[in-house]
């Protein structure tokens, strides 16, 4: 195991000793030990009445969970696209087992490598690179109708390709839980409309400014 990269509420990732290119992520928590996270009276009511119809009360595992979010990626052919590091599966460490990934190096600036920082340090995204980069993402996004974490600021890498061109690359796909009472996600015209509202509800939450030719990010 090589040397400590980050911590996130659940994980902890290291670098691959035997390959500097990969990654690996341990879960803190064993089964069922995981601590619920409160949300405030009326959210953690929905939840307990959610639990009554048998659906999942909280994540267990987060590898698990990103396993689950690549089979997505994989499902709607984005596998091998530049937005999206890879993921290889589980293996067995000295430490226990770890989820095996790709490990982004080629980052826009040392210190500011996601989008959610690129906001705490500035407050909205304002460089027009940056601006481009998000637009065809979220496209990327919406017409495949991706489906988990790679919508949130703190999971978009800030990375340049080959020729300095800023583009953003997502490091975390683990999926969303559905939380609807009537399972309407189970119907694909619904669950597609869905999706779209969410991430086009995301998208419009980076900024309250208009900006790339009057697209609203």
């Amino acid at each position: 195991m090589g040397e400590f990269i980050r911590g996130g509420g659940f994980r902890d990732t290291y670098e691959c000793a035997t390959d500097t290119t990969k990654m690996l992520k341990f879960d803190r928590y064993e089964e069922g030990t995981r601590k619920v996270k409160t949300r405030g009276k009326l959210k953690d009511l929905f939840r307990k009445v959610r639990a009554r119809f048998g659906y999942k009360k909280q994540r267990l595992r987060g590898n698990e969970d990103e396993l689950q979010g690549w089979q997505h990626i994989r499902d709607v052919g984005l596998a091998q696209h530049k937005s999206f590091a890879q993921v290889y599966g589980m293996v067995e460490t000295d430490r226990g087992p770890a989820l095996l990934t790709e490990k982004i190096v080629n980052f826009w600036h040392p210190e500011i490598k996601s989008v959610r920082q690129y906001i705490g340090r500035y407050g909205r995204v304002q460089d027009e690179q940056l601006v481009q980069a998000l637009i065809e993402y979220f496209k990327v996004l919406r017409t495949h109708h991706v489906s988990c974490f790679a919508d949130r600021p703190e999971n978009m890498g800030i990375v340049l390709d080959e020729n300095g061109k800023i583009y953003i690359k997502c490091f975390d796909v683990k999926q969303y839980l559905n939380h609807q009472l009537l399972p309407l996600h189970k119907i694909e015209y619904f669950s597609k409309k869905r999706i779209v509202r969410r991430l086009d509800r995301h998208l419009d939450m980076l900024s309250g400014e208009n900006a790339g030719d009057g697209n609203k990010i």
